[in-house]
């Protein structure tokens, strides 16, 4: 790699890191398990970069990723010895999806219907049953306790459930809001670092922004993301209905191999401050630092 694609790939670096960095600060989370993070992601990345077949020791490892050998075998020990990450934090999402789109849970018009909580009269058509099959082996009651949380259903009247929106927003800095931020963003950078590193013209996976190129007013702001919120919705709700179509993996067969895609739409609102750098900073707020004793 060239020195000034290394160059350009740190400016680039410092811009992603920004809102991340500043998330961790207000949330306590220092740079030393920050770097913890980022060693164990070098290190995983690393051992893909290797064929199958290939030797692979921590040597290798450390040449690549300019860590240490006690880095690396630092990484590998907490890797083999702590939890398996991801705790399925999507399943209110694809229960909601599945109220709305199973036409076992619809009524007339494609409606979702209000569901009883659990069966009294034998009908099959119930949240528990709904939960059982889109809930994996998340519990009904956990999971009519976080979508009430969230606001996606209401109770109107005691054991009577109805669904508000098909997408679920969760609580704030909630695992699961985490655990969709941590998806969200890997979903995108894996699409903006495969399209930087695309070998052919008209290789690259969507990837579009649409912005002003003046300043917004907060009436304008306002309107705007009214209309990105409603059209963006409608978008989503679109090809979501086509997905669904689609039918599951059951009913279509042994294929090759299977891929998950999706689209995400996002919007941004950015200040000045946002891009300014650090030199910027320093010079507009007046800061000399002076070498500590």
């Amino acid at each position: 790699m060239s020195g000034e694609v290394q160059r350009n790939l740190r400016r680039a670096l410092r811009m992603m890191l920004k809102p991340l960095v500043k998330l961790l600060i207000n949330q306590g989370v220092t740079h030393g398990d920050f770097s913890d993070v980022v060693k164990d992601v070098y290190v995983e990345m690393a051992i893909r970069h290797f064929t199958d077949g290939e030797r692979i020791n921590q040597s290798r490892i450390a040449v690549v990723t300019g860590l240490t050998r006690k880095e690396v075998k630092n990484v590998l020990v907490r890797a083999t010895t702590s939890e398996a990450g991801g705790q399925g934090f999507s399943r209110p999402s694809k229960v909601l999806m599945g109220w709305y789109s199973d036409p076992e849970f619809q009524g007339p018009y494609g409606l979702p219907v209000v569901l009883p909580y659990a069966s009294n009269d034998g009908n099959e058509k119930t949240f528990q049953s709904l939960v059982k099959i889109y809930g994996a082996d998340m519990a009904p009651r956990q999971m009519y306790e976080v979508l009430l949380q969230s606001g996606a259903i209401t109770e109107p009247e005691p054991g009577l459930l109805k669904v508000m929106r098909r997408s679920f927003e969760p609580a704030g800095l909630s695992p699961e809001l985490i655990e969709r931020f941590g998806n969200i963003a890997h979903n995108f950078f894996l699409t903006a670092a495969g399209n930087v590193e695309k070998t052919s013209q008209g290789g690259a996976y969507l990837e579009r922004v649409v912005t002003s190129t003046r300043r917004w007013s907060d009436d304008e702001l306002a309107e705007f993301t009214d209309i990105a919120k409603t059209r963006g919705q409608e978008l989503l709700e679109y090809i979501d209905n086509w997905i669904v179509q689609r039918g599951d993996d059951e009913n279509r067969g042994p294929q090759l191999e299977k891929k998950e895609s999706g689209l995400g739409i996002y919007h941004y609102i950015e200040s000045k401050e946002d891009k300014s750098s650090l030199k910027d900073l320093l010079v507009g707020r007046g800061l000399e630092l002076k070498e500590e004793d």
